[in-house]
């Protein structure tokens, strides 16, 4: 007996509650990440993977811990230097963020690259959409999916030290120097998240095997675009740096936070000594935007903007539906 019948009439009934219809979606997706696969070998790598990954953001909170609250076993030194990078702090957002972009780029190839493409190999789509269930509803379950991931290393983190170091300061006036951070955590961060969720789930709805769809996303999203930036960099062209999508939001970021000011600024504060340390530090971590921000904010919405066209594009040409009555 098949599993579905593709005669399936589409359901007629009255639509409630849009904003829950997508949930179950989002939850079977997030269970099933999580799921044993069918090789206990492949199950472990990948449980060992989520541990790993997990570890930039647990040493930032480490580090913030230790600022915060300046542990009697620190040794006298450790506190000096926290109060001298105390006022260049802001730059632990999209610091963190940026570690993480490597995690990002392997979840959206292990978990995104199949969320369409296996519907569409196995037919699945008929039998999401002949239920209580818009086009719009699956798409939000999977862009949910995606999102969850790419927010836990991205969004939340940097909410919750955001959160911390504004409670834990001691100083009259801690929300108000906290609050002006609170914009640029948020819309960097969201960027990231539908950039990413938005250019995985585009390059799924193409394929029919996940394999395939991980290859695409990787050669259009990471090398080919990585490649045009190392040239526009090297020649001074930003326009041209900001095709790839990862140094668009990495300049964006960098110009929400201000970090050519806290760079002017903590160069002006100190010494020669230190100073020389923070422009190493500065140019190792690649805290230097090649990009204007509206180069970068356009690449961001470009790629945003092309991915939910070609997404909604190829799921509206699916025969997903045939009215029995019509046959």
């Amino acid at each position: 007996m098949p599993v579905y019948d593709r005669t399936y009439r589409r359901w007629d009934g009255e639509l409630k509650r849009r904003a829950f219809r997508a949930a179950p979606i989002v939850m079977a997706g997030i269970r099933g990440a999580f799921a044993g696969r069918s090789s206990w070998f492949w199950t472990l790598q990948l449980r060992g993977f989520m541990v790993v990954s997990c570890l930039p953001t647990l040493l930032l909170f480490f580090l913030n811990f230790l600022f915060w609250y300046r542990p009697a076993w620190l040794p006298p030194e450790t506190f000096r230097f926290f109060d001298m990078i105390a006022p260049y702090r802001a730059i632990q957002y999209p610091l963190l963020t940026r570690l993480n972009s490597m995690f990002l780029m392997i979840y959206c190839v292990l978990i995104g690259s199949g969320l369409i493409a296996r519907d569409r190999a196995t037919g699945a789509l008929p039998l999401y959409l002949s239920r209580p269930l818009t086009l719009t509803d699956y798409l939000l379950g999977k862009i949910g999916i995606i999102g969850w991931f790419m927010a836990m290393f991205t969004l939340v983190p940097n909410l919750l030290i955001w959160l911390v170091g504004a409670l834990a300061d001691p100083v009259e006036g801690a929300w108000g120097r906290a609050l002006p951070l609170l914009f640029p955590i948020v819309a960097h961060n969201l960027a990231v998240i539908l950039t990413y969720s938005l250019t995985i789930l585009a390059v799924s709805s193409l394929c029919r095997r996940p394999m395939f769809a991980a290859l695409i996303w990787f050669a259009l999203f990471i090398l080919l675009p990585s490649f045009t930036s190392m040239i526009g960099s090297g020649r001074g062209l930003g326009a041209l740096a900001a095709v790839s999508p990862n140094d668009a939001l990495f300049a964006a970021g960098y110009q929400l936070y201000d970090v050519a000011g806290l760079f002017d600024r903590a160069l002006g504060e100190q010494d020669g000594g230190v100073r020389a340390g923070i422009e190493a530090l500065f140019d190792a971590m690649k805290f230097f935007a090649s990009s204007t921000s509206l180069q970068a904010w356009t690449s961001v919405a470009s790629w945003c903007g092309l991915s939910l066209l070609v997404l909604v594009g190829v799921l509206r040409r699916q025969d997903v539906v045939v009215d029995a009555g019509a046959r």
